[in-house]
């Protein structure tokens, strides 16, 4: 009996990590305190209640992204989505998305008035709110979507500054902008396999309005441009990127794997299951670089 209940709670455990995406929420709170160690530093209460806001608001995201888009997930035989296998109900995503968001905006409160600085409530729940709007109707509009989900992988490094020191340093900016075009490029890919769903919800993207090889060119393209800028930061003076191969080695291997996949989608069977994964991947080994540039240096 206790078996039984344990392999239930852990398969809603399973159902509701994929569900909010919990990876990605887990590295959009890790963009946080990137931007924030990048940015100079500050407390760990800070950084933990950083974490916390970027983890939750974007989970809740997902969430209910998941609830809007089931019809059309079906469509696309999304059997990676839980709710599409069955295994968590419709009203459990609605609840779970309602929970994650509202701590995300708690976590943002507390935060706000840890540091004194509106700025950062106000920032954190115009994310939220344009997260729902995201869900409920933006992303039918064309390539809106794509802008959106690209932004916000750009925004958790932006408010890691903010909390820092309450400014934007270069190195941030250029991160951000990697980000933002790294993003966008598998957001499009996303959308070329998800052609069929988007009929449903007459999702303009990319693909279905110009589509599918005009929408890999611009998945390459924005990928090579995210590469391209990636080496700037090795390049810039007065920053603790300059010449620094604790960060160049691993933003070498991030570049290597988003090179592979823009090889890859010049096959016509691409494998974009798979591709996303490498390219997931490739984010987060930037990622570590970004670290371990900001910490390091050899």
């Amino acid at each position: 009996m206790n078996s039984k209940n344990s392999c239930r709670k852990g398969s809603l455990i399973k159902a509701i990590w994929e569900l909010t995406r919990a990876e990605h929420g887990l590295m959009y709170g890790f963009g946080v305190l990137i931007g924030l160690i990048v940015g100079g530093g500050s407390t760990y209460v800070a950084a933990i209640l950083g974490f916390f806001t970027a983890l939750f608001i974007q989970a809740g995201t997902f969430a209910l992204n998941d609830y809007c888009d089931l019809e059309s997930d079906i469509a696309n035989r999304r059997r990676d989505r839980p709710l599409v296998r069955g295994a968590i109900t419709k009203s459990a995503a609605l609840l779970v998305a309602c929970v994650a968001t509202a701590l995300g905006i708690v976590f943002a409160v507390i935060l706000t008035l840890f540091l004194n600085d509106p700025l950062l409530f106000a920032f954190a729940f115009i994310l939220a709110v344009l997260g729902i709007l995201y869900d409920l109707k933006m992303k039918e509009y064309f390539v809106v979507s794509n802008f959106y989900i690209a932004f916000t992988m750009a925004v958790p490094f932006i408010y890691g500054g903010l909390i820092a020191s309450g400014r934007i340093s270069t190195e941030l900016i250029i991160l951000s902008c990697i980000a933002l075009l790294a993003g966008f490029g598998r957001e499009v890919m996303k959308d070329i396999a998800d052609v069929k769903g988007d009929e449903l919800r007459d999702v303009k993207s990319l693909a279905r309005v110009y589509g599918v090889e005009t929408a890999k060119r611009v998945v390459i393209g924005s990928y090579l441009l995210a590469m391209l800028l990636s080496v700037v930061p090795f390049l810039v003076v007065n920053t603790s990127y300059y010449f620094n191969f604790a960060y160049l080695l691993p933003i070498a291997a991030a570049d290597v794997l988003f090179l592979h996949t823009c090889i890859g989608l010049r096959n016509v069977d691409a494998d974009y299951g798979f591709m996303r994964k490498e390219t997931l991947m490739a984010i987060a080994i930037g990622l570590v670089a970004f670290i371990s540039g900001a910490l390091c240096h050899f």
